[in-house]
């Protein structure tokens, strides 16, 4: 797979950088009312005196790509292969702002566990597809986001497995849970990080564990809401500023992954420069910066696929720092739960955050899954 970036390119973005046109400040503490602009300068530094593209590109250009053209949609897969085990792969799905590097490491650990300290007969073959519209893969040619129609059809058509399990958070697990949904046959199984609610409940029947989930959901998109509310309704007014500025991007990520992951307020803690420069330049470099909104305003327009009932296995895994905190009583309205694991620590962005944990949980949950 070519994911060479021109010099010309790369000076562009060097120059973009270096010459950024810095916000007025406001009188308020870091990070108060936003992006802390400490952080934001220093990472823009960085980016300019420090960050090596070059040693990325190649080390992204190394890992098991794959590649497929599914009647004029193209995708990008990468492909671990399973150390010595007869247990079913499995398709992993990442969501935003993340692309499928995000996933590397937990899929190395689910392919290659005894190089982990696990044992090597839950091994898997791993699937991890780029979304459509996110670095790697281009935008679908027509709107509809049925990706998890996509993801069958690699999985069996292409790559000719007849069973498989799937993973996913975020919108990886919408995808996820449309995938088993509409290929009970073929998903022996799903593993997700999240749930949506169902179509339709009676408020009066709800637990209380269920109301303080509603209450805890209406909270935060009340505080954090605001840029998915963006994203649905109004993201082509978005767009040209996250496709023009590359520090305006790297601010509306980097804000994200420290509200959103299990770094107790120091980004750092949890994600390298390194990591956040090189995910800002792919969504640069790709023209994902607006490709990537396209799922979030796909489903509020009702062009995608409701999940109204997921027969198959479902494990559910909570992370603590995460977006919020579905009890299970919540997803068994919508999914066949039969695992449901809070995990000790970790957010939003858990297989980069916490892969080890959540290897262990899928690899369990698959065991006995035929």
């Amino acid at each position: 797979m070519d994911l060479s970036v021109s010099d010309a390119d790369l000076t562009d973005l060097l120059d973009r950088v270096g010459s950024t046109r810095w916000a007025t400040g406001w009188p308020v503490d870091a990070w108060q009312a936003g992006t802390d602009e400490a952080v934001l300068r220093r990472l823009a530094r960085h980016w300019v005196t420090g960050f090596d593209w070059r040693a990325r590109e190649s080390r992204m250009a190394s890992l098991p790509w794959g590649s497929v053209d599914l009647d004029g949609t193209a995708l990008s897969y990468l492909r671990f292969e399973g150390e010595d085990s007869k247990r079913l792969p499995v398709v992993l799905t990442n969501g935003w702002p993340s692309t499928a590097l995000e996933l590397v490491e937990l899929a190395r650990r689910l392919s290659r566990p005894s190089e982990h300290g696990g044992d090597p007969d839950d091994a898997m073959t791993v699937i991890v597809p780029a979304l459509p519209g996110f670095p790697f893969s281009p935008p679908r040619p027509t709107l509809g986001d049925q990706t998890h129609e996509l993801w069958h059809r690699l999985m069996t058509d292409e790559l000719r497995f007849s069973r498989y399990v799937a993973h996913g958070g975020d919108l990886g697990a919408g995808i996820t849970s449309r995938l088993a949904q509409s290929h009970p046959e073929e998903v022996a199984g799903i593993h997700l990080l999240a749930v949506g609610g169902p179509p339709e409940y009676d408020p009066a029947g709800l637990a209380s564990d269920e109301r303080a989930h509603l209450d805890e959901v209406a909270s935060w998109s009340a505080t954090e809401g605001a840029y998915e509310h963006q994203q649905r309704t109004r993201p082509l007014t978005l767009a040209p500023a996250l496709s023009d500025s590359p520090v305006g991007l790297l601010s509306w990520l980097l804000e994200k992954h420290r509200a959103w992951s299990d770094c107790v307020g120091d980004v750092s803690t949890r994600f390298s420069d390194d990591y956040l420069l090189e995910l800002a330049s792919l969504y640069w470099f790709t023209g994902a910066a607006s490709t990537a909104l396209r799922p979030y305003w796909e489903h509020a327009a009702g062009h995608t696929t409701p999940v109204i009932r997921v027969s198959v296995p479902t494990a559910v895994a909570v992370f603590p720092r995460d977006l919020v905190h579905p009890p299970r009583r919540w997803a068994e309205r919508t999914h066949d739960v039969v695992r449901f694991t809070e995990m000790p620590r970790g957010g939003h962005f858990a297989p980069h955050e916490e892969p080890e944990l959540l290897a262990a949980d899928i690899a369990s949950f698959s065991r006995d899954l035929t």
